[in-house]
């Protein structure tokens, strides 16, 4: 675990960087953009790079900061088996998903998400994954209070569910994360992201009794999320 004031550090870091991909998104910045700009080589050729992989590092910082927040209130040994059983259960699920179709429906990942797992897997889905996951989980639980295991798992999968909804068209019909077949998202893909969300907060130890001390993080991140969706979709008219 990370020291205290490096983590405060890297959640400033990541609450700028957050700001800085709010406005490139309402402003609709690209790459293109950037490359344009009356600026010395290495400074547009940064900034380039920078919107390029804006969203990958976005979502790894997301990861890092719900991890943290789970290790504050499971403990080392239950955050890294939440987060281990998440990781690698929606890898293969949507490893699956991408080369069969089956649950979500037919899709194909493309390189605007990050590096890619063997060229198919895109790096920031199980990460994503995580975020949604054990992110609403770590809110609900310590808000709503008396609830058990198995109405937390219920509700972080109506919460994955209108994640996605709000997700869908900014992924691929803006940032083009990935493409569905006749550029139609099938009913089956969200009726997976619930089932599958609700499973994996339910057999994972994530769940947690309140903390004393309660942690927003979790909480803002998710929020930080779902208003880039919204400025992203506003701004696109979609």
């Amino acid at each position: 675990m990370i020291p205290g004031h490096a983590r405060e550090a890297l959640w400033k870091f990541f609450l700028i960087w957050a700001g800085i991909g709010l406005v490139t998104v309402a402003f609709r910045l690209t790459p293109a953009w950037a490359e344009s700009l009356p600026l010395p080589g290495w400074c547009t050729a940064f900034v380039a790079c920078c919107l390029r992989n804006g969203d990958f590092v976005s979502m790894l910082l997301a990861c890092c900061h719900v991890y943290f927040s789970a290790v504050h209130r499971l403990g080392l040994r239950k955050a890294r088996i939440s987060a281990a059983i998440i990781l690698v259960a929606s890898g293969i699920l949507e490893t699956v998903g991408t080369l069969t179709g089956i649950p979500f429906g037919s899709y194909t990942y493309t390189d605007a998400f990050g590096p890619r797992i063997g060229g198919v897997l895109p790096w920031a889905i199980p990460l994503a994954w995580f975020v949604v996951v054990a992110g609403a989980n770590l809110t609900l639980s310590q808000y709503w209070q008396g609830a058990s295991r198995a109405p937390l798992a219920i509700a972080t999968g109506a919460f994955a569910l209108f994640f996605d909804f709000l997700m869908e068209p900014f992924a691929y019909a803006i940032r083009g994360y990935w493409i569905w077949a006749g550029n139609y998202v099938p009913p089956q893909n969200y009726f997976s992201w619930f089932i599958f969300s609700a499973l994996m907060a339910w057999i994972t130890p994530i769940h947690a009794k309140p903390s004393s001390k309660p942690d927003p993080r979790p909480a803002i991140t998710l929020a930080i999320i779902l208003g880039l969706f919204i400025a992203g979709r506003v701004s696109h008219g979609i």
